[in-house]
Parts: structure tokens; C-alpha cells; sequence
């Protein structure tokens, strides 16, 4: 029995030292942790920022005013980008309805501002305010402004804004020409839009 259990203990230790030298080759261990994935940023700014910007409130408008004003558009994320227009909505108003409007329309008050209110807009490269040739429109053009009442809808720019500080700038000038008579005396017309800036071009 005492040599039974001499040589079971003697296989056991035999069986330890032979698995031991199972691990005995050399080896190294090294780690990729902390893999970390962050989206980028699409940040459109106008005007220098985030919120709602009333760039035109005129007054007074009467035959031969014009004017304009310029957005700054510029993308402030960490991602290059498209800009577009997504929509544009005009919407008009009779307002203040007088004895010389009717006289001039011939009946009831029916025609607008919108028709005679031109508009011409486009990417003004140089940020000067007008057009100059190359420039491009949008809608309208220097020779044929269009009236405002036509251009709703929506306007695929596809103007490149590169990430972090890519600008550029759309104008927009607006004239009534001098003969118009009466009948837009009294008369509104509101301009929306929106400003979207994309991944891609659009399709």
C-alpha cells in the first residue's frame, strides 16, 4: 500500500512539473484599449449664430425705393458641408386699402406688393453687396429680378462650406420699379427661409 501511494504521488508531481513546463515559453502581452469613436459636428451659423435673423423690416415703400442686405453663412462643426436653401415662402398682405389704390386697380383691392416688389439673389462671393459677373444666382437675375411673389419653393445651392470656418455670403436686393401706380399702396409681403446645411450635395 506504502509504495502504491509513493508511486501515485510520484506520477502526480512528474504530471505537475511536465504541464508546468507547458507554460514555460516566453510571451508578452500588449493592450488596445480606450478605442474611442466620436461623431463629427454639421453647425450651421447665420449672422454669426444659432438664432432666427430678421435681415429686412422696410417701411414706407413706395415706387423707386430699393435696397438689400447680405447673409453670412458660415459652418461651424467640425465637418465640410452643403449649403441650400429648403424653403422659401412668401406670404401677402391687402394691409391698408385707399381711394387712390382702388382707383388705380379699378375695383376691389386684389393686386399686391408681390407683384411688383423684384428681388434678385444670389452668392455674392466678394461680400460686397452686389452682383458682379461670374456670381451666382439664384433667383433672379442683375437684368431680370424676379417678382417676389414667384420665387417659393426650395433652391438646391450645393455651395461647399469646409468644416470650421468655411463662409461664404447670399445677398439679396429688392427694388419697386417707378412705374408702379397706386395700386400697391397699403400693401405687404413677408419673406421665410430656411438655410440647411448637408453631408452631401444635394441629389
Amino acid at each position: 500500500m506504502k509504495r502504491i501511494l509513493i508511486s501515485l504521488m510520484t506520477i502526480a508531481l512528474v504530471s505537475a512539473l511536465i504541464g508546468g513546463g507547458i507554460y514555460a515559453y516566453f510571451s508578452d502581452v500588449e493592450t488596445s484599449t480606450g478605442n474611442v469613436f466620436t461623431a463629427g459636428t454639421l453647425d450651421l451659423n447665420l449672422d454669426g449664430g444659432n438664432t432666427n435673423v430678421v435681415k429686412f423690416t422696410v417701411s414706407n415703400v413706395k415706387p423707386g425705393d430699393n435696397g438689400g442686405g447680405t447673409w453670412t453663412v458660415a459652418n461651424v462643426g467640425t465637418i465640410g458641408g452643403y449649403l441650400d436653401l429648403e424653403s422659401i415662402s412668401v406670404t401677402e398682405a391687402i394691409g391698408t386699402t385707399t381711394d387712390p389704390e382702388l382707383a388705380d386697380e379699378g375695383g376691389p383691392d386684389t393686386t399686391q406688393l408681390g407683384n411688383y416688389l423684384l428681388v434678385h439673389m444670389f452668392i455674392d462671393t466678394n461680400n460686397n453687396g452686389s452682383w458682379d459677373a461670374g456670381e451666382t444666382d439664384i433667383f433672379g437675375t442683375n437684368a431680370a429680378p424676379a417678382a417676389i411673389n414667384t420665387i417659393a419653393g426650395s433652391y438646391a445651392l450645393d455651395l461647399s462650406l469646409a468644416a470650421s470656418g468655411g463662409t461664404n455670403y447670399v445677398t439679396l436686393l429688392w427694388s419697386v420699379a417707378t412705374s408702379t401706380d397706386n395700386r400697391i399702396q397699403g400693401d405687404s409681403v413677408t419673406l421665410n427661409m430656411t438655410f440647411e446645411l448637408q453631408q452631401r450635395a444635394a441629389d
